[in-house]
């Protein structure tokens, strides 16, 4: 993972790192305030290790010494120690209690042993680590008793104990600076394993990789009520992106343009709907003569969505009732809408028919391109068979909603049929940092750019 993708998928996992950062905080914060406050008290005392009569005792001294200080450490936290630091002070906690208290640590490279006890009471703490460091020092002499002068070990408190000012435990500000790291890391952590679960696309490199087929464009998410471009001004992201959509369906081919485009997307809810109204309005807004088509005779939508009549339609044209004439309706000077009428019972036959593929040529000889809006393609077969009869097919895939198998299986299926899927659209993409630069760079608005009255 390079950097800048790590930097984009904690961009996507934002939630979930600011909520474990939060928590980590949380959690330091409770802690600083529930938690009983310990005090650390420390006494030193000085192990005389008697001085070698010869080289070989030397050398053998080195050794010995480092044990022998490590041996008198471990006896500060001994029950025995425990137990005579109890009796001294009158304490009524139990001898494991008081062990548990204690510790004594060998200073590196000499012959000190700092002997420490921690108590929730400055006072208790120094008086604890003072009696131990006492009872240290009687038990080395008791050890050394034995020996003669010029070889026992002694020790000496070279520091008594103090009374501490300052807890030990908690520290607020180093808690709450350990919990900020610990939500961090947990915070990536999370991000990495829901980022490894979530099988859904991204990204326009991923996508192209899975369909085989180039981008046409990236939509971002349309914020308001209405989806429709001719609500929206001219110089947003929104409105770019169905511009660019038109311009590269215009120079796909040069010397074979598109007449007839189905859209479709891999699953339901996927915007399709709207790609495919809004391209009609930025073709007709550019002057094209547009007859954009409701083909989904399952769930049609486009006739809520354009709020145009949704009686008459295409299911009535290619059943004979009503004409081709009558059943277009005018939506901009240079767009008419075929609305998919009543919903039969057979839809992929009446798309598959010879009398659909007479209707699409009745259709493109009417303009100069006719777009489909078909069903998605993995629940029913409608837009396969449709798209066998038009110049192409573009695929509507949701930014983090679509899975990667389920757009690689509709691009599947559209090339089993011999179909062309001349690209894909990744829709509803979150809006990039750089879409500040349509609000920065706001050109005059030219007539010819104005958004057609409706007719």
């Amino acid at each position: 993972m390079t950097f800048e993708s790590a930097l984009s998928m904690l961009r996507r996992r934002w939630v979930a790192l600011i909520l474990c950062v939060l928590a980590g905080i949380g959690g330091a914060f409770a802690h600083v305030h529930t938690s009983a406050k310990l005090y650390r008290s420390t006494a030193r005392l000085f192990i005389n290790i008697p001085a070698a009569q010869s080289t070989q005792e030397a050398l053998q001294g080195v050794q010995l010494s480092s044990q022998l200080i490590q041996s008198y450490a471990d006896i500060v936290s001994s029950r025995t120690t425990a137990q005579q630091v109890k009796d001294r002070l009158g304490l009524s906690e139990s001898a494991a209690q008081i062990a548990s208290k204690l510790s004594a640590t060998p200073q590196p490279n000499t012959l000190i042993i700092a002997v420490s006890a921690t108590d929730t009471a400055p006072a208790r703490a120094q008086s604890i680590a003072q009696a131990a460091a006492v009872v240290l020092n009687d038990s080395v002499q008791s050890l050394e008793h034995d020996r003669t002068p010029t070889s026992a070990v002694e020790a000496s408190i070279i520091d008594d104990a103090n009374t501490p000012g300052a807890p030990i435990s908690p520290r607020p500000t180093r808690d709450l600076l350990l919990g900020l790291i610990l939500g961090l890391i947990a915070g990536v952590a999370v991000s990495l394993v829901v980022e490894a679960l979530d099988r859904s696309v991204k990204t326009t490199s991923e996508v192209e990789r899975l369909v085989g087929a180039p981008p046409l464009a990236v939509v971002p998410k349309i914020k308001g009520s209405t989806p429709l471009l001719a609500g929206e001004p001219l110089q947003t992201p929104a409105a770019e992106s169905y511009r660019a959509l038109r311009t590269s369906l215009r120079f796909l081919d040069l010397d074979a343009p598109l007449r007839s485009l189905v859209v479709t997307s891999p699953s339901a809810d996927e915007g399709k709907s709207t790609t495919a109204a809004n391209l009609a309005l930025a073709l007709a807004q550019a002057g094209e003569r547009v007859i954009l088509v409701d083909a989904d005779l399952r769930q049609a939508g486009l006739s809520e969505l354009l709020d145009i009549e949704s009686a008459v339609g295409l299911t009535g044209v290619l059943t004979g009732e009503v004409a081709l004439e009558v059943a277009l309706q005018q939506y901009r000077p240079t767009m008419q809408v075929l609305a998919a009428g009543a919903l039969p019972p057979n839809p992929s036959e009446l798309l598959g028919s010879q009398r659909m593929s007479a209707l699409v040529s009745d259709l493109v000889a009417r303009c100069d391109v006719v777009i489909f809006d078909a069903p998605p393609v993995l629940p029913v077969t409608d837009a396969v068979v449709l798209s066998t009869q038009v110049d192409g097919t573009t695929l509507v895939v949701n930014y983090g909603r679509t899975p990667r198998n389920h757009a690689a299986e509709a691009a599947r299926r559209i090339s089993t049929v011999d179909a062309e899927l001349v690209g894909f659209i990744l829709n509803r993409r979150p809006k990039p940092d750089t879409s500040a630069y349509y609000s920065a760079y706001q050109p005059r608005e030219s007539p010819a750019l104005r958004p057609p009255i409706e007719a």
